[in-house]
C-alpha cells in the first residue's frame, strides 16, 4: 500500500498558492470594476492637430512648419488632459486626414468637446497674437484684413456631412472659447482675441467645438516662442485649464 502523506505533501503548496491567488482576484475584482467604471464615464476630447502631410500649413521665417506645430501641442495637451478626461487625437502622426472626417471621428465618439489647432499666418510679418474661432456663417461675421488662409480651408471647400449641426452649439462653442481665452491671456497678456467665422472645419461637429490659433508663425518672435518646449507646455497647461473650466461651468 502507498502512503498517503507524501503525496499530499507533494501537492500542498500549489494548492495553497492557487488559493491565494484566488482570493487576490476575488479581493481585486471591485477595484477594477470601479475603475473600468470610471474611464466609461469619463469625458471625452477630441484634439484636432491641423494639416499634416503634404499639407504643411504656414511656415515661419526659419522653416517651422504649422503642421509640426499643431501635433506637438495637441501631443502636450492629450498629456495633460489624459489624467482626468479620456482623449483622441483626429491625427497621432504626420499624415493628411480630410476635414469631413475630422468631425465625424468627434461625432462618432460622441464626444463632450472638439479642439482644433492652427497657428496664424499673416504677409504682415509684425502681426500677432492668439485667435480662438468659434463657428459663425458667413452673413454674421466679418473676415477681416489679416485673416489666415489656415482658418478658412479653402482646399476642403467640399459638402460637409452634419452641414448646419454646429449652430446648434453657437452659445456653448462661445462659452468655451472665453474660458480658453481667459486661461490664455495668463501668458498672452491682452493680444488674445475671440471671432466668430465659418471654418469648415468646425461646420460639422456636433458638440461645443474651437479652433484655436495659438500664434503666428510667419511673426519670427512667435515661431520661436512656439519653438520653445517651455512656451509649448505652459501653452499646452492653459487650454487644459481652460476646458476644465468650461466643464465646471456646464455642470447643473
Amino acid at each position: 500500500m502507498y502512503p498517503v502523506i507524501p503525496v499530499f505533501q507533494k501537492y500542498r503548496r500549489p494548492c495553497v498558492a492557487l488559493i491565494v491567488s484566488l482570493l487576490f482576484i476575488g479581493s481585486a475584482m471591485p477595484a477594477i470594476a470601479k475603475q473600468t467604471l470610471f474611464e466609461a464615464f469619463k469625458q471625452i476630447i477630441v484634439i484636432d492637430p491641423g494639416h499634416g502631410g503634404q499639407e504643411f500649413g504656414a511656415r515661419g521665417p526659419d522653416g517651422t512648419l504649422e503642421k509640426t506645430v499643431t501635433l506637438e501641442l495637441a501631443r502636450l495637451l492629450a498629456d495633460d488632459l489624459g489624467r482626468e478626461y479620456k482623449v483622441v487625437l483626429t491625427r497621432t502622426d504626420d499624415y493628411l486626414v480630410d476635414l469631413v472626417n475630422r468631425t465625424s471621428l468627434a461625432n462618432h465618439l460622441n464626444a463632450d468637446v472638439f479642439i482644433s489647432i492652427h497657428t496664424g499666418a499673416s504677409f504682415a510679418h509684425s502681426t500677432a497674437g492668439i485667435t480662438l474661432f468659434f463657428y459663425q456663417n458667413f452673413s454674421k461675421s466679418d473676415p477681416g484684413q489679416n485673416q489666415s488662409p489656415s482658418s478658412v480651408g479653402q482646399k476642403h471647400n467640399k459638402p460637409i456631412l452634419w452641414k448646419n449641426v454646429q449652430s446648434r452649439y453657437l452659445e456653448k462653442s462661445q462659452t468655451l472659447a472665453r474660458a480658453i481665452d481667459f486661461r490664455l491671456k495668463n501668458i498672452n497678456s491682452n493680444q488674445s482675441r475671440i471671432e466668430g467665422y465659418p471654418l469648415a472645419v468646425l461646420q460639422g461637429a456636433a458638440m461645443p467645438a474651437v479652433l484655436i490659433e495659438v500664434g503666428y508663425l510667419t511673426n519670427p518672435a512667435e515661431e520661436k516662442k512656439l519653438r520653445d518646449d517651455r512656451f509649448m507646455m505652459d501653452l499646452a497647461k492653459q487650454i487644459r485649464k481652460g476646458i476644465e473650466d468650461f466643464f465646471s461651468q456646464e455642470q447643473p
